[in-house]
């Protein structure tokens, strides 16, 4: 079994403040905008809004650029972080925003000509701090039917899941079902493990890892909330066939990986989501 490395969106600090102080230097342009509609120019306002609103609109697409990169990184993507280049429409978007700025928002600053080099000089800088996204060197994950962004949700809400699994069985007072609970999140992770070094089969595998994994969730969480405190033979006896199934749909999963061949994985979730619909646990 291969050493499961999880994701921890927490760890790079450097992504979580980079790309902030571009939502905090426009904010004196609002209250300008205010001030000019208050004074009956029009124009003006129209300039210093319209600056604020793009530069806003700049901080959020270069901040998205930085984050899927970073996460195309901790994921172990060789691939480009993002099939968007969200990094080189927002320094265009601030560009655009500071030209108006400087060239209506301030009277008598700055000319048609002056303005237009100063957007031109804010996406050189923009570059030169925090660069554009990456070129495509390397095949797209794409190319095989979900987008690298995609993926990078998918495994997000996979590993949300799993963790919820484990939470759940913290709340179980069976010894059998906690242990069980572990080994299945446990080997859960490997197969993201695998997904992330190898996303090729990611399209194929995204029902096992919605679907499944949701309804692996869902009959923890609901089994923990109903039966924590108490001791029903027959309701044990439907979990315990019901994580029976769950291993062997990991199992499953996993071989079909190391075969590059999913394609009849949905006949078993689809079984196991009318085994969850019957049996009763939750």
């Amino acid at each position: 079994m291969p050493a499961v490395k999880r994701y921890n969106p927490e760890a790079p600090r450097k992504v979580q403040w980079r790309g902030l102080l571009l939502y905090i230097l426009p904010i004196p342009l609002l209250p300008s905008a205010i001030a000019a509609l208050m004074g009956g120019r029009l124009i003006q306002a129209l300039a210093l809004a319209s600056g604020f609103a793009l530069a806003m609109l700049a901080a959020g697409l270069i901040r998205k650029g930085i984050r899927l990169e970073q996460e195309g990184k901790l994921r172990r993507f060789k691939r480009r972080a993002s099939t968007t280049p969200y990094r080189m429409f927002g320094s265009i978007a601030l560009a655009v925003g500071m030209f108006l700025v400087a060239w209506l928002g301030i009277p008598h600053s700055h000319g048609l000509f002056d303005s237009i080099l100063y957007g031109l000089a804010v996406v050189l800088g923009s570059y030169l701090y925090y660069g554009f996204d990456p070129a495509r060197k390397d095949p797209q994950v794409a190319t095989v039917g979900i987008t690298t962004e995609e993926l990078i949700e998918l495994l997000d809400e996979a590993d949300g899941r799993i963790d919820a699994i484990e939470s759940a069985g913290k709340d179980i007072r069976n010894a059998e079902f906690r242990q069980r609970l572990r080994r299945i999140a446990t080997e859960a992770r490997v197969i993201l493990d695998t997904i992330e070094e190898d996303p090729t089969d990611a399209r194929r595998a995204r029902k096992f890892l919605k679907v499944y994994l949701d309804g692996a969730q869902q009959v923890t969480e609901g089994y923990a909330r109903a039966h924590k405190n108490d001791e029903n033979p027959e309701l044990e006896d439907n979990f315990r066939r019901v994580l029976t199934t769950i291993e062997t749909v990991i199992n499953e999963q996993q071989a079909k990986l190391r075969e590059n061949n999913v394609s009849d994985l949905d006949v078993t979730i689809e079984v196991l989501q009318m085994q969850l619909e019957k049996e009763g646990v939750v």
